[in-house]
Parts: C-alpha cells; structure tokens; sequence
C-alpha cells in the first residue's frame, strides 16, 4: 500500500500490488471495462462436481481481490461478495467472470483514495434496498 501525504492530502492507493496480480494473471494488456461486472448478469450455483485446479485457481484470484477490496478499492466489494458465494464449487463461468474484474481494475488502477483536511467536505452513501433486483435473493 502507498500512502503519500501532500498539501493537506493523503493519498493512499495499492497501484504497486494490483501491476503485480495483473500480471501473474496475465492481465496486465486487458482490455479496460466500465464496471466490475455486466449489468442484469447473475451468477449461478454449480450443483456439478468439483474440479480442484479450477477452484484453486478460482480462490486465488479472490484472494488477490479481497485485500485489494479491503485496503483501497471498495468499489468492487459487492461484485467480490458475490463470487466469494462460490468458492467452494465454481465453474468456468465464475472464473471468467472473476477474469473480468481484472479488466475493470486495469482501467482504474491508478485511482487512490484521497482524504482531505477540507472540513466542507461530507459523506453521502446510497443503497439498493433491493438487492439490485437479484433473483436469488
């Protein structure tokens, strides 16, 4: 994590960390996207047998994400909870999906948080009381 203190600013981002999991994954030339995931796309359950190389591999990239989600890139928090439903029996469609946030933070990988001394400032949160209309909730 880096944190750089800066006219009444500190600025704190991973960008060091998400080039070094772009690129174990081979990710670092993808594509940018605009969200984390595609829009009115849901994943659902695998009732198949488990395939353990898929699932190793499924874990580890979400693995690499919740630290990347708890230190500095909230916004991909509710896509990374939804997958994490999923570790214990994806398929190949969790996985390409997993792939896909990679896009996503290929395009934002060099945003940072930013906290200000600016006492003007103030927090505004919003939520979706209905769970973005999942059906499976």
């Amino acid at each position: 994590m880096c944190i750089i203190h800066q006219d009444q600013k500190i600025f704190i981002d991973q960008t060091d960390y998400l080039k070094k999991i772009l690129q174990h994954f081979q990710m670092e030339n993808a594509c940018p996207a605009p969200t984390p995931l595609l829009a009115e796309y849901y994943l659902q359950k695998h009732e198949g047998p488990v395939d353990s190389h898929l699932q190793k591999c499924f874990q580890t990239i979400i693995g690499s994400f919740l630290y990347l989600m708890l230190g500095t890139c909230p916004d991909i928090a509710f896509t990374i909870i939804q997958l994490t439903r999923h570790t214990a029996n994806p398929f190949q469609d969790h996985l390409n999906k997993a792939l896909y946030i990679y896009h996503y933070l290929a395009r934002t990988q060099y945003y940072s948080i930013v906290y200000s001394g600016d006492s003007k400032l103030r927090i505004y949160a919003y939520t979706d009381s209905d769970w973005a209309s999942n059906p499976q909730d």
